[in-house]
């Protein structure tokens, strides 16, 4: 008689079902192994730090370095794929790797330069093996002061202007300065300031001022887009920073929001918001000027801001030679043309394009009619304007500030100083060293001690 699989409190099973949860057991070992991601350990390195291959370089190049942290060999393999900033391929490379335990394996990765047009480039790394699986990429540049821009200026884009600065010019700013000594400080004077701008709404913002005896240089530092300012304070310059309308302390005409902001009024570009927006920009200019008696240095103003604020700082810089330097600093809502281009094929497609085409959809508005509209705004427009110094923080990685746009708006300033600081591998940010770099350079700008 067959005896029963059960007894006595303990399972016995068939032989050929042992063999069955064998092969789940061994199947899900190594289903393991295939997860571990600290199996390999690996560091990329590119012939270029910064990501830009200029035309004395003859190839880009990556050394990848693969560690085996295990105790068995690792066998798979490295594909390689370039795309352009299109999404398509332009090169491929499968290369086998074998790794014994604890070991290490190195290999680089070379293409010709002369076979990649200028352009920006995205390299992807598949690395595959019997106990590891990982995707790296980076992202790099050829020859990219080469590429030519897709902006087109309208021809009644000067007069456009010139009314919108003629309309700013009779409105009374009524300057309004209030000392906050609950939040001064022993070194610097905090003030909250007020003035009136287009449509007579108040804008207002936070001026520090350190504490000596002789007039400070201005950083005057614009907002990133739906963001609320807040007092700033250096003991080597002034700071002051601008509540953008319709937020903070700016919102007397109503709060608007990250959604609602961009899209205020695009289906006329005399009332769309960023016609005063970029009034009230200029406007904090005039600010700076009308009150050194506050110990301000009218003669040394420095325009910066992050996003959105580069943008704003890049409007104000063409519009005005008061400004003594500019500092873009991941410029966003720039070249919008070649934005939509380019990131209408990644995944996800990248902030403001679904935004902007959501608006158009609903409101029955054509991109061609958008962009018609837009090409008065767009900071593109306003590169060849700008004649002070000018330096710009890129990010490679980063969608939401593609490097394309940004270079396509640096190849056009006319500026004989001008600088570009271009960061490889950072995806939500800058490096640090971009901050020590615009340190340096706002002092041999201004001529400040170092």
């Amino acid at each position: 008689m067959q005896q029963p699989m059960l007894h006595t409190g303990r399972f016995h099973f068939s032989t050929p079902l042992r063999a069955v949860l064998c092969c789940i057991l061994l199947a899900a070992t190594l289903f393991t192994f295939a997860q571990d991601p600290t199996s390999i350990s690996y560091k990329v390195k590119s012939y270029r730090e910064n990501g830009i291959y200029g035309p004395r370089d003859s190839k880009v190049a990556y050394i990848i370095k693969l560690k085996n942290n295990i105790n068995d060999n690792q066998k798979g393999d490295i594909k390689v794929n370039v795309v352009n900033d299109l999404g398509i391929s332009v090169y491929n490379e499968d290369d086998p790797v074998f790794i014994k335990p604890i070991s290490i394996y190195d290999k680089e990765i070379s293409i010709d330069v002369a076979k990649l047009p200028t352009g920006f480039y995205t390299i992807y790394f598949y690395i595959t093996t019997n106990h590891y699986s990982q995707t790296i990429y980076y992202v790099f540049a050829v020859e990219p002061d080469k590429i030519k821009p897709t902006g087109v200026r309208p021809l009644d884009f000067t007069t456009f202007w010139d009314n919108a600065r003629n309309e700013l010019t009779n409105i009374n700013p009524s300057y309004k300065v209030t000392r906050r000594g609950d939040i001064s400080t022993i070194t610097n004077d905090i003030y909250s300031i007020e003035f009136q701008s287009t449509g007579n709404v108040a804008i207002r913002g936070w001026l520090s001022v350190p504490k000596r005896h002789k007039k400070n240089p201005v950083l005057y530092t614009l907002p990133d887009y739906a963001t609320t300012a807040s007092p700033e304070s250096r003991t080597d310059m002034a700071v002051f920073t601008l509540d953008a309308r319709g937020f903070g302390n700016s919102a007397d005409m109503g709060k608007l929001d990250y959604g609602s902001f961009l899209t205020k009024d695009l289906y006329s570009r005399d009332k769309y918001i960023y016609r005063a927006e970029y009034m009230d920009c200029i406007r904090g200019i005039d600010f700076i000027c009308k009150n050194t008696d506050l110990n301000l240095d009218a003669s040394r103003i420095i325009v910066t801001g992050i996003g959105q604020g580069a943008s704003l700082a890049a409007i104000v810089a063409a519009f005005d030679n008061r400004v003594k330097g500019v500092i873009l600093d991941r410029p966003t809502l720039m070249d919008m043309r070649t934005m939509f281009a380019i990131g209408e094929v990644k995944n996800p497609v990248p902030w403001p394009i679904g935004q902007l085409k959501g608006y158009c959809n609903t409101n029955r508005m054509g991109l061609d009619e958008f962009f018609k509209t837009w090409d008065y705004f767009d900071p593109l427009s306003f590169a060849p304007m700008i004649k002070c110094p000018i330096l710009v923080g890129i990010s490679l990685k980063s969608s939401t500030s593609p490097p394309q746009c940004a270079y396509n708006f640096y190849n056009q300033v006319l500026s004989s100083k001008r600088e570009i600081y271009s960061c490889a591998d950072n995806e939500t940010g800058i490096d640090a060293s971009f901050y020590i770099f615009e340190n340096n350079w706002i002092k041999e700008t201004l001529r400040l001690p170092f």
